[in-house]
């Protein structure tokens, strides 16, 4: 597995995994389309399931094809509203471990009960708490890695290029058998457009549509240094 790479697996252990024909249509889905990644910067006033699962209401009228969202009760509140593929992660912070997305394996099962078809998890080669590798992770899992997506380029101690990371799409696409999501980066029609064409199966995009606040500091810092 490339380092800078986040993998997507759907179906979990046997309690709570989903049939193999069901995963192909999830992916199947999600091909040639757009996936908005729907989440809102922590101690924001937008930061609440409420507002969320609006948000991927109207990505989803717009055309979105399939979310992104981070966060148990945000995975839940989304899935009421929209019936195109979630997929689902945690963000959790530890001070045993730089691995920060889905590093725990009881995130990966209440994203499942929550509602997410495709859960994201840091494929990386980085150790997880307890010193837990990506492999062992996976076994404990019990599945495979479905999908591989960009997310983290940029984001470890691996240098990377200004994203977003092209190169790394058309290597990804090269090199696995399974489907590359392009993500992270992608502010223009023409940088998504680029994906495509290197073979990419899906494209991310986040900030450039649902970030706000960032958004807005970005014309405000303009405004200071002018």
């Amino acid at each position: 597995m490339v380092p800078t790479c986040q993998g997507l697996e759907g179906g979990h252990l046997d309690n709570f995994s989903v049939s193999k024909a069901l995963r192909v249509d999830q992916f199947t889905a999600l091909k040639g389309g757009l996936v908005v990644s729907c989440q809102a910067p922590t101690g924001t006033a937008i930061d609440t399931p409420g507002f969320i699962s609006a948000q991927a209401q109207t990505v989803v009228q717009a055309g979105a094809i399939g979310i992104r969202a981070q966060g148990i009760e945000n995975v839940r509140a989304i899935k009421k509203q929209v019936d195109v593929p979630v997929i689902g992660l945690v963000k959790r912070y530890l001070d045993t471990s730089a691995v920060y997305i889905t590093p725990l394996l009881d995130d990966v099962l209440e994203l499942e009960q929550a509602g997410a078809e495709i859960v994201a998890i840091d494929a990386t080669q980085r150790l997880r708490p307890n010193g837990v590798t990506f492999e062992k992770f996976m076994e404990q899992i019990r599945e495979k890695t479905d999908v591989a997506a960009t997310t983290l380029s940029g984001y470890t101690e691996i240098a990377a290029p200004e994203l977003p990371n092209l190169k790394l799409v058309a290597e990804l696409v090269a090199k696995l058998k399974i489907p590359v999501v392009a993500e992270g980066g992608y502010h223009e029609r023409e940088q998504v457009a680029q994906a495509f064409k290197v073979g990419a199966w899906t494209v991310c995009v986040g900030t450039a549509i649902t970030n706000p606040y960032l958004l807005t500091q970005h014309f405000v810092n303009g405004i200071l240094e002018s």
